[in-house]
């Protein structure tokens, strides 16, 4: 059993700041060797959330941004056109925002329907974003007003565009044949785990109703381990060539975070400099 906590392997039930509500799973990303032959002190796992998790918590607030982005243009081109600082305007909040773009409509009925449209629209989507709304609040949102935003970032994932995300189907790492079920994985939610941690998940000692240690604050700290019905398994594991896609997305996503590219203008100048010299 042992030799199945590999590159690839999937821990259930793990903890990750940025989604601290959502059951994520840890994708093991070290080397195989590393593993194997326990040559490392810390083993790294980037996080994971299931798909339908990362469709509510995720990719809804990120189409609220963007509708918002949206909306903020509309209100900006009308505010310039009457001479109106917009950083200013926005800064004043909803209500006041309404009052003083009314007052510049004059008998403009529809100009007066559509500033009517934006303040609506604003409110829901502030409401969306500050509230905890449940999940059927939030489908019907998608549904009424991003249906074709929502299919169109739902395809950018699949085809592995979606910025900072990696989906991987289930049938990567199960006998499921799905090819549209599966997980998603955080390119930039990176956690380094003591490998001692690895034995005692092999060794199935992480079961919340079985568990005799003293260690069960320190446990749920790093996993969900605080109910009867909590344990931290690590059974699946991610096979090629999916694994090797996955770490060549997030080799990709790690440079363009990480790393201080010189300018375009600057490579054309240090090429002009070279080739002065050797003329």
């Amino acid at each position: 059993m042992k030799e199945r906590f590999t590159q690839g392997t999937i821990i259930e039930n793990m903890r990750s700041g940025k989604y601290p509500g959502i059951r994520c799973k840890g994708i093991v990303i070290s080397a195989r060797c590393d593993l194997a032959q326990n040559k490392i002190k810390y083993f790294h796992c980037l996080m994971a959330l299931p798909l339908e998790d990362w469709f509510f918590e995720v990719l809804f607030n990120d189409i609220l941004e963007e509708k918002k982005k949206e909306l903020f243009g509309k209100i900006k081109r009308y505010a310039e056109e009457n001479n109106l600082d917009f950083d200013s305007l926005i800064n004043m909040g909803i209500d006041k925002v309404e009052y003083i773009l009314t007052q510049c409509v004059g008998d403009n009925k529809k100009v007066s329907k559509d500033i009517s449209i934006w303040i609506s629209t604003w409110k829901t989507i502030e409401e969306l974003s500050s509230e905890k709304k449940d999940r059927n609040h939030k489908n019907a949102y998608l549904r009424n007003n991003a249906e074709k935003l929502v299919k169109s970032k739902m395809l950018h994932l699949y085809n592995s565009v979606y910025p900072k995300f990696a989906f991987v189907p289930v049938k990567a790492y199960s006998c499921n044949s799905s090819s549209v079920e599966g997980l998603v994985i955080d390119l930039q939610d990176i956690k380094q785990i003591d490998m001692n941690v690895k034995n005692d998940i092999l060794d199935y000692k992480y079961d919340f109703t079985t568990y005799q240690g003293d260690r069960k604050e320190e446990i749920n700290k790093l996993f969900f381990f605080e109910n009867e019905s909590d344990f931290v398994m690590a059974d699946d594991i991610i096979t090629s060539p999916w694994i090797e896609y996955i770490l060549q997305l997030f080799a990709h996503s790690f440079i363009r975070i990480g790393v201080d590219n010189a300018f375009d203008y600057e490579i054309r100048e240090y090429c002009n400099r070279i080739m002065e010299a050797n003329t």
